[in-house]
């Protein structure tokens, strides 16, 4: 059994993306978003922070973050509005400590 740090509690993100284009977008074009927007709001890179986009499959993803950068990556995710010049809207549905509980309750 392992003990989890209070400092390394991990939250999951979902979110439903719609793309307004005709052209497919996948889980590496809206991590590379993510990690700019994040650079843009915060001078940080978001990869030395354990942020990442760790499931997507065309419409449903989930982002994996820190317990106490949730409320941020959830702000950077709600304001998002293109990806690789496609028109998108992304929202948040939910967010937990685990992927199982997630995709149970908001996916």
């Amino acid at each position: 059994m392992s003990i989890v740090k209070a400092n390394n509690r991990k939250r999951y993100i979902g979110f439903i993306l719609t793309n307004k284009s005709d052209k497919r977008i996948d889980k590496f074009e809206i991590r590379n978003e993510l990690q700019k927007k994040y650079l843009e709001f915060f001078d940080k890179k978001p990869i030395n922070l354990g942020v990442d986009v760790i499931r997507f499959n065309g419409e449903k993803g989930i982002v994996r973050c820190s317990h106490t950068q949730k409320e941020d990556i959830i702000k950077i995710l709600n304001s998002i509005t293109s990806i690789s010049g496609k028109k998108v809207k992304i929202e948040t549905v939910g967010t937990s400590g685990t992927i199982k509980k997630l995709v149970q309750k908001h996916m």
